[in-house]
């Protein structure tokens, strides 16, 4: 099955630029496969937020919720966590399963309480929207 594609210009700032380009170096890809797989995660992560709906993911957050005692309300939907000890730092990962709308509340109690919500972020392994809506998943 051939996917039609389209074609667009985008400006980013250089250092994205530059990054890019230092990505296919290294990777030996070309730039429009590379723009296309890092939009093609965003929107998975990203554009089903409107809809409510149940899923499953990570969230990850750069900080120690080591002893953090999480609201009742939110407790079923951890499934599990791991925490790694890194030299810059502890790193996160709570395995999560419900309502979207929980996840995220979760995940901004979360970061509040280690004051690290830029570094904390959700990634969706599966939602009952429908799967492949925005690529290849």
């Amino acid at each position: 099955m051939t996917t039609q594609k389209k074609r667009f210009g985008v400006s980013v700032t250089s250092g994205i630029a530059d990054g890019l380009d230092e990505v296919k170096e290294i990777s030996g890809g070309d730039r429009s496969f590379i723009v296309s797989k890092a939009l093609e995660e965003y929107l998975h992560g990203e554009l089903h937020k409107p809809l409510e709906h149940e899923c499953s993911g990570l969230i990850i957050v750069y900080g120690d919720l080591q002893g953090l005692k999480i609201d009742a309300n939110y407790r079923g939907l951890v499934k599990g966590v791991c925490s790694i000890g890194l030299s810059s730092g502890v790193v996160t990962v709570l395995f999560v399963e419900g309502r979207f709308r929980d996840v995220q509340q979760l995940r901004r109690i979360l970061a509040r309480r280690v004051k690290a919500y830029y570094g904390s972020r959700y990634i969706p392994l599966y939602c009952s929207l429908g799967e492949g809506r925005y690529g290849s998943r």
